[in-house]
């Protein structure tokens, strides 16, 4: 599929009053912990350097951030979760603007795509999230960020960890800065949002 455009909707927290969940578009959902890259990432899918606003400080998305990809497409942009350093109120609230968007959109989100950075490997917070997901009934696929990183042996052991402790999930690793697998990721996910 060719990107013709890709336009910021609009940002949407728990508390927002607009009208939501009449859109039946096609969704696709980013989620994983913070400073995991996923801004990056979604900014290296768009080929823009930063539509979707990126930030060095772990905890900066505290909305649920909505892209309209061709008019026909949404790509959402997630809080990350589980940042120690914040707030613990605040922290709370940003797992359940989480919990809260995936359930009320379950019908509409064709893949929920959970970011691990290569580098830290899963942690028993991806882990819940994956057991989450998988309750909800969701499909996902688990990307294995900053690849550029690791020495390609350890990008073999990193995918297969992954794999190992997520079920035989689908794992992808990129890098968003060298653009590697990026292409190859865009297209998984533009089958699942055109799939029947």
């Amino acid at each position: 599929m060719k990107i013709t455009e890709v336009t910021f909707v609009k940002s949407v927290s728990i508390k927002s009053e607009e009208v939501l969940f009449e859109d039946t578009k096609p969704e696709v959902v980013f989620v994983g912990r913070s400073n995991v890259g996923k801004s990056s990432l979604m900014n290296a899918i768009f080929w823009t350097k930063d539509l979707v606003k990126t930030s060095s400080m772990p905890g900066k998305t505290r909305l649920a951030n909505l892209f309209l990809m061709n008019k026909k497409y949404y790509f959402t942009d997630l809080p990350g979760y589980w940042f120690a350093k914040l707030w613990q109120e605040l922290k709370k609230d940003l797992d359940g603007l989480i919990s809260w968007y995936l359930e009320e959109k379950k019908d509409r989100i064709k893949c929920v795509v959970i970011l691990i950075d290569s580098k830290i490997w899963p942690q028993e917070t991806d882990l819940d999230m994956y057991k989450y997901i998988h309750e909800l009934g969701l499909p996902m696929v688990f990307v294995l960020t900053k690849i550029d990183r690791l020495w390609n042996n350890d990008i073999k052991q990193s995918i297969l960890f992954a794999e190992s402790k997520f079920f035989w999930q689908k794992v992808f690793a990129v890098s968003s800065s060298k653009n590697l697998w990026v292409k190859e990721l865009f297209k998984f996910l533009t089958e699942k949002l055109t799939a029947k």
